[in-house]
């Protein structure tokens, strides 16, 4: 998979190679990958991804217009469930007959919420492509239990290590049921684990986004909330 992924970065990307490096080592150099700045680093980092988007869906959405078409698809599904529970075959005949209106509603809000996503989607790639191999040199495989005890001789691409681990995480996750593969055992104490960047940006994400959704009056679906002062997205 990780191959896969290259190759299409390669392809995409491959002309701004130069650029990577320098920011690679760039992050490198201020000792943004390893502990404890690294779980830091990658918490700001979400943080002004976050804001871009936000402030991005702000320019680009026009949420009153989102917000009413939203208002109307809503009451249009209530009419079709109250006419399917009460069996009421006049106002069954009206939803079917606004129902190819709401399907053209649905999909002229899917696409300008996608909008958006079309515009950022490449340099996200790039950017994201370039800050995740930034945490893929040796110190962070060093932090590794397996790596540490010479098992599999610290191959990235082995079962044990997916990735350069950035955050040491107080609790022994490595052994939980599902969950578990996505950790390993901290080199200095394997009772603790080891996280990497999958699992801590996805978690810094989280943390930030209901502060950034409410700063821009969005949420994270992109559509209308009414409760919000001056609208957002829900």
């Amino acid at each position: 998979m990780k191959y896969l992924e290259n190759r299409v970065y390669m392809g995409i990307f491959g002309f701004l190679d130069p650029i990577r490096a320098v920011i690679e080592s760039w992050i490198i150099h201020i000792g943004a990958t390893v502990p404890p700045w690294s779980a830091l680093f990658l918490l700001i980092v979400s943080l002004i991804v976050s804001s871009i988007t936000g402030l991005i869906n702000r320019l680009l959405l026009d949420m009153e217009e989102i917000e009413k078409k939203s208002a109307e698809m809503k009451e249009h599904q209530e009419r079709k469930k109250k006419a399917m529970e009460t069996a009421d075959k006049k106002l069954w005949i009206k939803v079917k007959r606004e129902e190819d209106r709401f399907m053209d509603l649905q999909k002229d809000i899917m696409i300008k919420r996608m909008l958006p996503s079309f515009i950022t989607m490449g340099p996200f790639i790039f950017f994201f492509t370039t800050l995740r191999s930034a945490f893929q040199h040796q110190p962070n495989f060093d932090m590794n239990y397996y790596c540490t005890e010479g098992i599999k001789k610290c191959d990235p691409t082995s079962s044990n290590v997916r990735e350069g681990a950035l955050v040491v995480l107080p609790y022994k996750m490595h052994n939980l049921p599902l969950i578990g593969g996505w950790f390993s055992p901290y080199a200095n104490n394997p009772n603790l684990s080891v996280a990497g960047f999958g699992f801590w940006y996805f978690l810094s994400a989280i943390m930030v986004s209901t502060l950034i959704q409410r700063l821009f009056g969005i949420n994270i679906t992109g559509m209308q909330n009414p409760g919000q002062p001056g609208g957002g997205l829900r």
